[in-house]
């Protein structure tokens, strides 16, 4: 997304500070509302929706066309057409537009805000989406903005119940990629987007993340050092009673080729391990001695050797399935992952 550009800046004439009510309507877009339209700002509040929204973009310098001054900009918006008006603001990409902002709420939006729709209205898929969704505002743009390109099929984006069913859906999407191939990601899009509820996009999803073959674990990555690995049921009793876990009970798993354990030296050290699903291997977990968290830093030095090394990070395919069943009402309710960093990780205290 390209920087921010500069707000528009008019010296039109003297006001005085905005009215409580423009205030509370226009935000952070108030003062410079207040300089064009001022006291008791009649001009501005009652304009349409859409036009006070146009001309916050306006203000905010987000516009194709840049208006020349401030009179200039007031006649805009409150005389041109509402296809003159939309083409000012993103050129050929008009038409709709107006509509869009019509859904858009009575109060105006952060620049951010407005510069992401702006993005979003600019791809294809995203444009349809927005223009079949009943109400555009940051909020409904987030499950939206959360999915992937191809993804945002308006079909599928109105069966998406929120921004962390959005994660999944496009966690999903990967994992799709990575079990069945390119091809198969875009037969799963046509099949969600022909879903008729949340419950049977989830299931679908769900369905598609069944593999088409499967497979037996692969060997264990090599890890550079500072990883060393344990190979030996001696070398495992060993690093349980260093960090103090319950790291022997997973004895069983590691012959089994679905878990591979290694020490990292680092500071502090950290009992790692990787865990075999569908997908492949991934990082399941990493602590210090007595199940200590590590905090971010160590966690990404971790993150940065185990990704170079083919690792995967992140969620296991297990988790997204049992998420997508929630959130398709199958049984109880999803887990809610922060947006940090570690969150993401979604480490799973394996020995704990």
């Amino acid at each position: 997304m390209n920087a921010m550009p500069h707000r528009a800046q008019f010296a039109f004439r003297k006001a005085g500070p905005p009215s409580p009510l423009l205030s509370f309507l226009a935000g952070g877009h108030a003062e410079a509302v207040a300089r064009l339209w001022p006291a008791p700002h009649d001009g501005f509040l009652t304009l349409p929706t859409a036009r006070r929204h146009a001309a916050a973009i306006l203000l905010a310098g987000l516009s194709k066309d840049a208006a020349p001054d401030g009179e200039t900009l007031v006649r805009w918006v409150a005389r041109d057409k509402d296809a003159a008006l939309a083409a000012r603001l993103i050129g050929d990409r008009a038409p709709g537009f107006v509509k869009v902002l019509r859904k858009s709420g009575e109060q105006l939006w952060t620049d951010h805000g407005y510069q992401h729709l702006l993005g979003l209205y600019a791809e294809p898929l995203a444009n349809r989406a927005l223009r079949h969704m009943e109400a555009v505002n940051p909020d409904a743009l987030a499950p939206l903005s959360a999915l992937p390109a191809p993804l945002r099929e308006a079909k599928i984006v109105a069966a998406t119940p929120c921004v962390h069913a959005a994660r999944d859906l496009a966690r999903a999407y990967g994992f799709i990629g990575l079990l069945r191939g390119p091809k198969a990601q875009q037969n799963a899009v046509q099949a969600w987007a022909r879903a008729a509820d949340k419950a049977a996009l989830m299931n679908s999803a769900v369905a598609w993340l069944v593999p088409g073959r499967f497979r037996t674990p692969e060997a264990a990555p090599v890890l550079p050092e500072p990883f060393k690995r344990v190979i030996s049921f001696e070398q495992l009793v060993a690093v349980a009673l260093e960090f103090r876990n319950c790291l022997r009970d997973f004895a069983a798993d590691i012959a089994n080729g679905r878990m591979a354990v290694y020490v990292w030296h680092g500071q502090p050290n950290a009992a790692v391990a990787l865990t075999w699903d569908a997908a492949g291997w991934r990082l399941a977990e990493a602590e210090a001695a007595s199940n200590t968290e590590l905090d971010a830093v160590a966690l990404r030095q971790i993150v940065d050797v185990v990704q170079r090394s083919g690792v995967r990070t992140g969620p296991s395919v297990r988790a997204v399935i049992d998420r997508l069943q929630r959130y398709a009402g199958n049984y109880g309710h999803p887990e809610i992952i922060g947006e940090g960093f570690v969150e993401q990780l979604e480490l799973g205290d394996l020995w704990a």
